[in-house]
């Protein structure tokens, strides 16, 4: 009798199979395929024990040799130097990088083994659920740079080079606790396995944003001992050196190490360097051929609902690629709201594949190469983002940049109907986007403390918002001495002041550690929100909401990160002094309450006036008259208007 004839053997009649074991549900054990198999469309396996002698993997012994053979000649490198004559900077040097490595190869070695366990684990299921599993006890496990704390060099002895490998090692680990959930363009596993070698790391691909993440994070450095007034001539140093090499380098690491400066200096209030160093990225992954990506759905599909493609190729190096290629994209659009010249077009949602999900993007490169099934396809957070960045923005821009005279009855009318058509197409999107994050954080952020305060999900919300107050401002009412002639439109008074009232609302919802880590772009959002409330209550004679307090304290918190919350902090402040003073006799540039200027186009020269000729005002916060009392800003409170 043939194997196909064969009666099942008992202990296989039995048997769950590989998925529902895993899953610790009941398998009604139908061949070839299980109810639940069959239903989830994965592939059912049943262990066999006779058939499969156990054993190690194939490979697996090879693999442990080679990392034998590595440990071993790591260690013959370290006695070497050891021996030989040294100076005291370059010893001190090697014994802390052997320091640092004892504390890294016993969590390698248990990454490594959980990652082979996942890997096996999804080879025999090839199923979701032993992704999952093998997912998640790696990132429980795997080695993590913020958790290791004691990197001081022996001896008490600190160091001085910002490039040596104890600092790279900290300052990473710094990177990835507080940047790299708004920045999610690196592939943390890939990453760590370049940072495991002292030898190659200034050396490999990554040495470009290696130098890039210590010029941004150096100040969080505490085993660097050079003088503040030093790190900063260091920083500029790094910044230099890393954008010149990046001219002569067209590759990802290279619009990685530009990406990360361009947000770096726009959190510093540099927007000319930060869109200089963003348009050299985005020429760089345009050049590296994205845009002939496949596509990942149709124009024509709800845009926030719109999922990814089930069958991909990704593979680290191809989604480093697509990430960099969309936070160029994103960056460049959500940055620019209200510019009156000419933006490039960016691409449209149904142009390359957007980037995977969040739980995919952390799996190690292992398991993304071999799983051809992508096995979450819906939008992550960042994909929302790009999304309304990609296909609601430019509507907003093309509206704005369009001529049109606000005293011609015709023409106005023209343009509101329009406004209040693209204002109808933001809201429907809202209400696609919060389904669509409802659904995100049932499927993939339920675990996570505060899942709706993602930094993408509060960023998406608050550009929206900003969105709607900057298409609508010039129509809004304004102050006397503002040159305002035409009557105001009451639709744009009332949307803008719920886009306003909307913003407040999420931004009261955040803590002070999410503060101190958000995203530097939130802080444009803020402003935009807080400008239209002072703006909007002196026009109608007022007082100040007291959702204004909540924005101004929020930048503050911000200021501890970012030089920008600062600038726009101290503008608040004076405004708020000068409530009650005549726009004509106001020491704040008089475009700060013309809302016919977008934020976009008085930001800069708001920050020049604060860094030159008022940069001694409002240091006093008198009284206000009338109804309003005074408004003090103190370190960690904001006392109420009255």
């Amino acid at each position: 009798m043939n194997d196909e004839t064969a009666p099942t053997p008992p202990s296989e009649r039995k048997a769950a199979c590989n998925v529902c074991r895993r899953r610790k549900t009941a398998c009604d054990r139908g061949r070839p395929k299980c109810g639940l198999c069959e239903k989830t469309r994965l592939v059912c396996q049943y262990a066999d024990k006779e058939r499969h002698a156990a054993g190690l993997r194939a490979g697996y012994v090879q693999s442990l040799e080679q990392r034998i053979d590595g440990l071993e000649s790591r260690l013959q490198n370290l006695e070497a130097r050891a021996s030989t004559d040294v100076a005291p900077g370059d010893l001190m040097q090697s014994a802390s990088s052997s320091d640092a490595y004892g504390q890294m190869d016993s969590s390698c070695a248990d990454a490594g083994s959980i990652v082979a366990s996942a890997t096996r684990g999804s080879n025999q299921s090839s199923g979701l659920i032993g992704v999952q599993e093998g997912a998640r006890d790696l990132n429980e496990h795997a080695f993590d740079l913020g958790n290791i704390t004691d990197l001081s060099p022996p001896h008490n002895k600190a160091l001085d080079d910002p490039l040596a490998f104890p600092v790279i090692q900290e300052l990473c680990g710094v990177w990835f606790q507080r940047y790299h959930r708004w920045l999610p363009i690196l592939h943390r596993p890939t990453f760590m396995q370049v940072l495991e070698s002292t030898d190659t790391v200034r050396f490999s691909n990554y040495a470009l944003v290696v130098e890039a993440i210590v010029a941004i994070t150096l100040p969080n450095s505490r085993i660097i001992t050079t003088s503040a007034s030093d790190q900063e001539r260091l920083r500029a140093q790094l910044t230099s050196s890393v954008i010149l090499r990046c001219i002569d380098t067209q590759s990802v690491q290279s619009a990685q190490a530009l990406l990360m400066l361009s947000v770096f200096h726009y959190g510093e209030g540099n927007f000319a360097r930060s869109w200089n160093l963003l348009a050299m990225a985005r020429r760089i992954t345009v050049q590296l051929g994205l845009t002939d990506a496949s596509n990942f759905g149709t124009a024509s599909s709800p845009t926030a609902l719109r999922r990814l493609a089930d069958y991909t190729n990704t593979v680290v190096t191809h989604e480093e690629k697509t990430r960099a290629y969309w936070m160029s994209q994103m960056l460049e659009s959500i940055s620019t709201i209200g510019a009156s010249y000419e933006l490039p077009l960016p691409a449209t949602p149904g142009g390359p594949l957007l980037p995977c999900s969040d739980t995919f993007w952390d799996f190690p490169d292992e398991m993304m190469s071999e799983l051809q099934i992508r096995p979450y396809n819906y939008c992550s957070a960042f994909s929302l983002c790009i999304i309304i960045a990609a296909s609601e923005l430019p509507v907003v821009h093309q509206l704005l940049r369009k001529p049109v005279n606000m005293e011609a009855f015709d023409e106005r009318d023209a343009w509101q109907m329009e406004a209040q058509r693209i204002d109808e197409r933001l809201t429907a999107w809202r209400d696609e986007f919060v389904a669509a994050v409802f659904r995100l954080i049932n499927a993939e952020y339920a675990s996570r403390e505060r899942p709706e305060m993602d930094a993408y999900v509060v960023l998406t919300n608050c550009v929206l918002n900003t969105a709607v107050i900057t298409l609508l401002q010039r129509r809004t009412a304004s102050p006397e001495g503002t040159g305002q002639t035409v009557e105001p439109w009451a639709f744009a008074n009332t949307r803008c002041v719920y886009a306003a009232e909307n913003t407040a609302f999420k931004i009261r919802q955040m803590d002070e550690d999410e503060l101190l880590v958000c995203h530097p772009h939130l802080m444009n959002s803020i402003f935009v929100a807080a400008r239209f409330y002072i703006v909007h209550s002196k026009a109608l004679d007022a007082n100040v909401p007291s959702n204004l307090h909540c924005l101004a304290f929020a930048l503050h918190t911000c200021g501890k990160t970012w030089p920008l919350a600062r600038f726009y902090e101290k503008i608040l402040r004076i405004a708020v002094a000068e409530f009650r003073t005549p726009v004509a006799f106001a020491s704040l540039p008089k475009v700060f309450y013309d809302l016919r200027q977008t934020t976009f186009d008085i930001a800069g020269t708001l920050i020049e006036w604060v860094k030159g000729p008022g940069a001694d005002a409002g240091t006093t916060m008198p009284a206000s008259s009338g109804n309003h009392g005074s408004m003090m800003f103190t370190p960690m409170s904001i006392n109420s208007l009255t």
